[in-house]
């Protein structure tokens, strides 16, 4: 199935839809060659305003659908592709900047913030709450049968990571990681407590610290073949 002509409409169906993050990387990678022929400075009669939000709206897409999909490295070559005029000027993509500096410097409590707190643009609402969370606090979501695909989301990250590293952890501390109430925790929130006991994890009231259950994570499935093919044929079954 051959790809629409860029535009912010294309763009805002893409950002907003269930196309799985391995599928939405590829299709932006193949508007990444038109993008650039789009001038971000100039005379008037060379660039509009126009111009100038399709570019930062893709750019942005593309740079969170990198973190999605767990390339951090890539999303940091992303940024000096990105025309220089425009990524030192626009607004969503310096929150793009802001965010990778946490992101790199694993300052969970900073990544939190720049998600919560800055003004993202309504078309990248979706794409960055899928970046933040994913509903993972379910009790299902971590069995072993489960294909966890979203491994490229900061908190299921963190999780993963925490479920790894720590025999055993204060609920204030863990909570900081995932964005948390930690004060919360630290007073013992059952809600909080039972978030984790739903993971997996086992609570000892008298040492009050969580024991986090390792949570094995699947070999990720070679999904770029069809990829293409298989989030249009999503986005045509959306719009529908």
């Amino acid at each position: 199935m051959e790809l629409l002509p860029l535009s912010t409409e294309q763009l805002s169906k893409l950002a907003a839809s269930n196309v799985p993050p391995s599928q939405l990387f590829e299709v932006l990678s193949q508007y990444e060659a038109e993008a650039c022929l789009i001038p971000a400075e100039g005379d008037s009669s060379q660039t509009d305003n126009s111009g100038l939000e399709l570019l930062s709206l893709f750019y942005s897409s593309f740079f969170l659908t990198h973190l999605l999909t767990d390339q951090i490295p890539e999303a940091r070559a992303l940024t000096k592709r990105m025309p220089e005029t425009l990524r030192n000027k626009d607004p969503s993509l310096q929150n793009c900047l802001t965010l990778l500096r946490a992101v790199w410097q694993t300052q969970h409590d900073q990544v939190y913030q720049i998600l919560r707190r800055l003004p993202w643009p309504e078309a990248l609402q979706r794409l960055v709450q899928r970046y933040e969370s994913m509903d993972l606090f379910l009790p299902a979501i971590f069995q072993s049968s489960t294909d966890i695909s979203s491994i490229g989301f900061f908190q299921d990250k963190s999780l993963v990571a925490l479920s790894h590293s720590y025999e055993a952890i204060r609920p204030a501390t863990a909570a900081g990681y995932l964005g948390l109430d930690q004060k919360a925790a630290e007073n013992g929130d059952p809600n909080i407590i039972t978030k984790f006991i739903g993971c997996g994890w086992t609570w000892d009231p008298e040492t009050q610290l969580l024991h986090p259950k390792p949570i094995a994570v699947p070999s990720p499935h070679n999904q770029t073949t069809n990829g293409i093919r298989e989030a249009m044929a999503m986005l045509g079954n959306r719009a529908g």
